[in-house]
């Protein structure tokens, strides 16, 4: 990957920096910290999930096959969650889809998690209206729901670790 060149210019402050993406943007990150300090506060509340992170964090869980990408535990080791953890499950797995552009939408529908987890549409309903409670989740449109970046962020800290634990995944 090739170098990035940045120049700033704040008052009489001026800086050309060249480097790498990730230099540059420690370099910007910095610059703007000491320059807008509110920024630093904003930085700091500001919730994000890094997607290769995340992708790191499941293998093992989720994979990616010419038919889309795919929960890699069996079915009726992934009944031992909670109906919410697989719902979490699924709509993390269909954002993974949209971000690697292997999927066309972000987000499911009541019929379809009850097609993929199974039981009773009104315990599916019930969990969906839940997770939209607690912030996790996000109603998009018509019984249509997609993860939000805190529950991507719960998610990886909180239910993907039970998941490998529940599951026996490594």
């Amino acid at each position: 990957m090739g170098n990035l060149k940045i120049h700033l210019e704040y008052d009489d402050t001026k800086i050309d920096f060249e480097g790498s993406p990730e230099e540059v943007v420690k370099v910007l990150l910095n610059f703007l910290s000491q320059h807008y300090p509110a920024y630093q506060l904003i930085k700091n509340l500001t919730i994000t999930v890094d997607l290769e992170d995340l992708l790191k964090k499941l293998e093992g869980v989720i994979g990616v096959s010419p038919e889309g990408v795919i929960v890699t535990i069996p079915k009726e080791k992934i009944s031992n969650l909670s109906i919410r953890e697989q719902i979490a499950l699924h709509l993390v797995k269909t954002y993974i889809g949209n971000k690697l552009g292997v999927v066309e939408r972000a987000s499911l529908s009541a019929a379809e998690l009850l097609n993929v987890i199974g039981g009773r549409m009104g315990a599916i309903a019930g969990r969906l209206s839940e997770l939209v409670d607690d912030g996790l989740v996000e109603r998009v449109g018509r019984a249509e729901y997609k993860i939000t970046t805190y529950g991507l962020k719960q998610f990886s800290e909180n239910i993907l670790p039970k998941i490998r634990q529940v599951c026996g995944v490594a």
